[in-house]
């Protein structure tokens, strides 16, 4: 068995299990950064039947990465000693089957740029490694839901995939807030779509206008299409025909 290594491939093996037994069960989850993707706003916030803007003032806090300029959101801890996740209970996770996705990785981490897991959990701490079977990293993953990216991390991944951090880091604060409402803050995504000239710009189909009145995971896509039209490619989103004109006279 290869769990003494840190460092994994999706061959390696590992013994772990977390379950409310083991003697550190919800340590892991105090005073600790929980990064939620875009995706993880849209599922938890629809669970807990809330607006994105009411979601985020209320559970999340936002700082600016100093590689990209862009806006990274963490979940906001309890103002308590321990400070808990706020939604840790004594039975565990209260949002479990709809948890982030840095809480199904762990007890490991992605390093991107070597193409490899990491153990992140601290062994010493952490008695999950001394309980339950013994899994096979992609099986892991598998069995947690991240083995694949999902679709909208996917396109929130794309939104950005011809910039080269940091040489391209975003300066602009307009350009950070406007990122951050597509990204997270989808109920003010939707306001901006009908109440601007969105609609009377790109060429939308009827059916997708209709869809994205009611339909978050419709209107993230569409939100994700737009960041890459304006910070990637812009193929993404077809201009109107009177638009293109406009474009093709001032030329």
């Amino acid at each position: 068995m290869s769990d003494s290594n840190k460092t994994l491939t999706l061959m390696d093996d590992f013994r772990f299990d977390c379950n409310p037994n083991v003697p550190c069960f919800n340590t892991c989850c105090r005073n600790v950064n929980i990064f939620i993707t875009p995706a993880d706003v849209l599922r938890i916030r629809k669970r807990l039947d809330m607006g994105s803007a009411e979601f985020l003032d209320r559970y999340t806090l936002t700082i600016i990465s100093q590689t990209t300029g862009l806006p990274l959101v963490l979940l906001k801890m309890q103002e308590n000693e321990a400070k808990d996740c706020p939604f840790v209970g004594p039975e565990g996770c209260s949002i479990y089957a709809d948890r982030p996705w840095s809480c199904r990785l762990y007890p490991l981490d992605y390093d991107i740029q070597e193409d490899c897991y990491n153990v992140m959990a601290d062994r010493s701490k952490c008695r999950g490694f001394e309980e339950g079977k013994v899994w096979v990293v992609e099986d892991w993953l598998a069995n947690q839901g991240v083995l694949y990216p999902r679709e909208l991390d996917r396109y929130y991944s794309e939104s950005t995939s011809r910039l080269d951090f940091p040489k391209d880091k975003i300066e602009n604060p307009q350009l950070v807030r406007m990122f951050y409402m597509a990204c997270y803050d989808l109920d003010t995504f939707r306001r901006f779509v009908f109440e601007s000239r969105f609609l009377r710009i790109f060429d939308i189909s009827d059916e997708l206008v209709e869809k994205i009145k009611t339909n978050d995971e419709e209107l993230a896509r569409l939100a994700f299409l737009w960041l890459k039209f304006g910070m990637a490619d812009k193929n993404a989103l077809p201009l109107r025909p009177e638009v293109l004109e406009e474009q093709g006279q001032a030329l």
